[in-house]
């Protein structure tokens, strides 16, 4: 808020000054010009009666020019009131005028948040047109067509996948130009996907013969929802389907010890069962883990904890300049500990790392940008078969479902959104504020995740 301010103000600034001068010009004149608008001819007081020199002060004088002679210039009681009023209609003219240049230039400031004066670094709340976005101020300077040709260069990996999710050009409006280029994503994330787990595909399709399932897995805030719709809506266990019927597809919403859950104590993980899934054996399902960028995954915890507890300022979160920054993490038959809200990230999926069942670990940002791709590899790798017209089925809308565990719509993230969020390195760092934060996660993040 008192960002906003200040740059509403630096804006203003120029128009309030103007206004001031304005006023301080026309106080200077006001000085300056003879008391009453009047200069009175000297009369001396013996010369007349008192009744006479009233009249003679208040008698109506001509106009005269100066002469070589030095008379002098006398303003008759016609002139005096006309000097003043001009003056207070400059003056209230100067105030109107700065007054529409102020409302112009608040209206500028939010026609076009993309300015010079926006910030490098912004609440991660706000939408990603909000952060400041050189390609989109370059093609600005375009003209027409070269500005549409200038947005879509290097874009188009990027508008042929939407365009295949039902997403035109023209329903993008605005947002075409806050698309990362290709060159952007391939900086951060590589040219294809990285999945971990998959040298156990075969272990697990032997053990399960064909049966077998796949389930999601990841901690809060992971995109777990995002990987259990794809899966859903695109692959199959064929052989699972012609033994049991076309019902058992064998995709899972969830693992059935808990997605969210840790996998490190292995009675838990075989004996709790989630509600829909009392029947399913452990060793029958193959976790696909998702895991996210833990810039982003942090600022996601900041805007939602769930079961997660620790020590901070929402206005400074994740707020890592604290002595003591132990995290709490209530799961459903137990509590643990970490030494921060980002050890609870390297935690559990250093758990999911080092156990012995076979899992795959999959990038969030993979789903994102290599939808098709990633789901082939975690279908197939349990056994399973994708959709049988070839059509690949993307999910446009947010995958997050229900005010109550997910938070409020507005913070949820659709598929343009997310193209638009994880596509630059930039917006990784929009929410941090305080270098203190930064340094942290530079210096405790588990380096070989």
């Amino acid at each position: 808020f008192i960002y906003f301010l200040a740059q509403k103000w630096r804006l203003c600034s120029t128009s309030f000054v103007h206004c001031s001068l304005s006023g301080a010009l026309c106080a200077v004149k006001s000085f300056n010009m003879p008391q009453n608008g009047v200069d009175k001819a000297p009369v001396s007081g013996n010369s007349l009666p008192s009744s006479k020199r009233n009249r003679q002060q208040h008698r109506r004088r001509p106009l005269r020019s100066v002469s070589g002679s030095g008379d002098r210039i006398l303003l008759g009681d016609d002139k005096r009131g006309r000097g003043g009023s001009v003056m207070w209609t400059i003056l209230t003219a100067g105030l109107l005028f700065s007054l529409v240049d102020v409302f112009y230039m608040v209206w500028l400031v939010d026609r076009h948040p993309a300015t010079g004066l926006a910030p490098t670094s912004q609440s991660n709340n706000n939408h990603p047109s909000d952060v400041q976005n050189p390609q989109r101020q370059a093609a600005q300077n375009l003209p027409g067509d070269s500005q549409q040709a200038e947005v879509k260069t290097g874009r188009k990996p990027i508008l042929d996948m939407l365009r295949r999710a039902g997403v035109t050009e023209e329903s993008l409006g605005d947002d075409l130009e806050l698309l990362p280029t290709w060159e952007e994503i391939v900086r951060l994330y590589g040219p294809k996907p990285i999945i971990h787990g998959l040298d156990k595909c075969q272990a697990f399709q032997d053990a399960t013969e064909g049966l077998g399932f796949i389930g999601t897995a990841g901690t809060f805030n992971s995109g777990t929802n995002l990987m259990s719709e794809l899966l859903i809506a695109n692959c199959h266990m064929q052989k699972r389907m012609d033994k049991l019927g076309a019902a058992n597809r064998g995709i899972r919403w969830q693992v059935p010890w808990g997605k969210h859950t840790p996998p490190g104590d292995e009675e838990f993980r075989k004996g709790h069962k989630t509600y829909h899934d009392t029947y399913i054996d452990a060793d029958q399902i193959l976790p696909a883990v998702t895991i996210r960028d833990p810039l982003t995954w942090l600022t996601s915890m900041c805007h939602h904890h769930y079961a997660a507890v620790w020590p901070h300022e929402e206005e400074r979160c994740p707020d890592f300049s604290r002595s003591d920054l132990m995290t709490t993490v209530k799961y459903a038959e137990f509590k643990r500990q970490h030494e921060s809200i980002l050890h609870l990230w390297n935690d559990y999926y250093r758990e999911y790392l080092e156990v012995s069942f076979p899992r795959l670990l999959v990038r969030v940002e993979d789903l994102i940008f290599h939808p098709e791709e990633t789901v082939t590899a975690v279908c197939e790798c349990a056994g399973g078969s994708m959709r049988k017209d070839g059509k690949f089925k993307f999910i446009v809308n947010s995958a997050k479902k229900g005010d109550a565990a997910h938070g409020k719509m507005s913070e949820r993230t659709g598929m343009v959104d997310g193209i638009i969020k994880y596509g630059s390195d930039q917006r990784r760092y929009a929410s941090y504020k305080f270098n203190e934060d930064l340094e942290y996660v530079r210096d405790h993040v588990d380096p070989e995740i």
